[in-house]
């Protein structure tokens, strides 16, 4: 069985700053968005989208270059049977005249698809006594201490 998904914009990367650019058609999804701080973005790694990249199950970490090899669904690899990304981010303004949120960062690349915005939620999207991997301990002590 097939998924049709329709992209709802791409990333912007200028000089002014990150953008998540939003078809105009659409727009009036983003009503009350900016009663949120941070918002969950899910993206197309469409530069990884290959039938190799898909194909790759097996992977290394990547930000720590390790000796362990890792399944596609145990790491971050952009290397997976589905090239979807995801970012939690912080909404920095909404921009009506443009179509646009400005965030602070993101991970995907200048032109990437996103393809779904979702409000994070404390509630649902915190874990308490989470368990990580060693290969993700040290990311995870830079991020909580």
């Amino acid at each position: 069985m097939e998924y049709s998904i329709r992209p709802i914009g791409y990333v912007e990367k200028n000089d002014t700053g990150i953008y998540l650019v939003i078809n105009s058609e659409i727009w009036d999804a983003t009503l009350h968005v900016d009663l949120f701080s941070h918002l969950i973005v899910l993206w197309w790694i469409h530069e990884r989208d290959s039938e190799e990249d898909r194909t790759t199950l097996i992977s290394y970490p990547p930000r720590n270059k390790g000796d362990e090899a890792s399944g596609a669904f145990s790491c971050r690899s952009p290397s997976r049977p589905n090239p979807i990304g995801h970012t939690i981010v912080k909404l920095l303004e909404v921009d009506d005249k443009h179509s646009r949120l400005k965030i602070d960062h993101m991970d995907a690349n200048h032109g990437s698809p996103i393809i779904d915005i979702k409000p994070y939620l404390p509630s649902s999207d915190t874990v308490d006594n989470a368990r990580v991997a060693p290969w993700f301990k040290d990311l995870e002590r830079r991020y909580t201490t």
